[in-house]
């Protein structure tokens, strides 16, 4: 009876100290369903469920389920979601440190970008990490040119138009702001009826969501001349990251490091198709010679001399690390 008894006990603790672990995280996202960034999101959650054998599940909330980003951001706050992915808005709010990649003509073309992004990746994850946030993986989704109705070529000629650009986009509304150009905020569903009313005159957006919301039949105008990269960022909350087992961590975020370098490639030639698509519809490309992408330069480089923006809203020692690494680029 007492060997019985014993094997009982033991059974019991082989069983549920190897099944009975299991563990869902949810994670919300605004990339719509069955989009490149969907289908990332659902590619990753299957490789961590065979990881782990099964233990852990990602469960994705795609096309806004969760709400907009400060809703989805709240609910990461409190544990009612595990993890985000966040655009340049959302991580504004995490800390306003974290705009500083997409600073405007700070970095100039892809190569340099994906440099930067790996000499730096350290620092923004302790930015992150001090926030109670866990850095993944960081997203690429374009580079920000200027739509308009009429040209634009100088900062002056945007100077005399009604500038719309996303609430919520802290650090950059106040450069946009401090070179002197009139913003209008609004959010996403607002920038193609601004367009129709006169109510705005020009939208600094990436060619694939100006295709994407239809804003090239109206401001048909394009500034060849990319102003900044569009990043996002998959982010977990750090309390959440900490209850999966750490034999797991590093295999979950080398498949994440795999997935986005398909995505960002996916990402870059979907912009590509989506500028041939209005070109083909009557978009027209203005070209920047040298001394637009000059003019452009000299303001935004005054700007960023001042203290204001730089060491107020962005840290000046993060500033100099990036400008470090983009000499560092150009120079090699």
């Amino acid at each position: 009876m007492q060997i019985r008894r014993i094997l009982l006990i033991f059974i019991f603790i082989f069983f549920t100290g190897t099944t009975v672990f299991s563990l869902t995280m949810k994670l919300g996202s605004l990339a719509p369903r069955n989009s490149p960034w969907d289908k990332t999101l659902n590619e990753i959650a299957a490789e961590w469920k065979t990881i782990s054998g099964g233990k852990i599940q990602l469960k994705i909330y795609p096309g806004g389920i969760t709400g907009n980003e400060d809703d989805t951001l709240r609910k990461l706050r409190v544990g009612a979601l595990d993890g985000m992915i966040a655009s340049t808005m959302g991580l504004n709010k995490i800390s306003t440190d974290l705009f500083a990649l997409s600073l405007p003509l700070l970095i100039h073309d892809e190569g340099e970008l994906n440099f930067v992004m790996n000499k730096t990746y350290e620092t923004f994850h302790k930015i992150m990490s001090d926030k109670g946030f866990e850095l993944v993986g960081w997203t690429k989704a374009g580079w920000t040119n200027v739509f308009s109705r009429d040209p634009v070529y100088y900062p002056r000629d945007l100077e005399s138009q009604k500038l719309g650009f996303t609430t919520g986009e802290v650090v950059f509304t106040q450069i946009l702001k401090d070179l002197g150009f009139h913003i209008v905020p609004g959010d996403s569903i607002d920038w193609l009826t601004g367009l129709q009313s006169g109510r705005t005159d020009a939208l600094l957006l990436s060619s694939l969501i100006a295709a994407a919301y239809q804003i090239f039949p109206i401001a048909d105008n394009m500034l060849d001349f990319q102003l900044a990269p569009i990043l996002g960022a998959i982010v977990f909350s750090e309390r959440s990251w900490k209850k999966i087992p750490e034999e797991y961590r590093q295999d979950f975020l080398d498949v994440i490091k795999e997935k986005i370098i398909t995505l960002d490639a996916e990402a870059l030639a979907l912009e590509k198709t989506a500028l041939q698509v209005m070109l083909d519809n009557g978009l027209t490309v203005n070209a920047a010679n040298n001394d637009v992408v000059a003019a452009w330069k000299d303001i935004v480089n005054d700007l960023y001399a001042k203290e204001g923006i730089i060491g107020s809203l962005v840290s000046r020692d993060i500033y100099n690390e990036i400008i470090f690494y983009t000499e560092e680029y150009r120079n090699n």
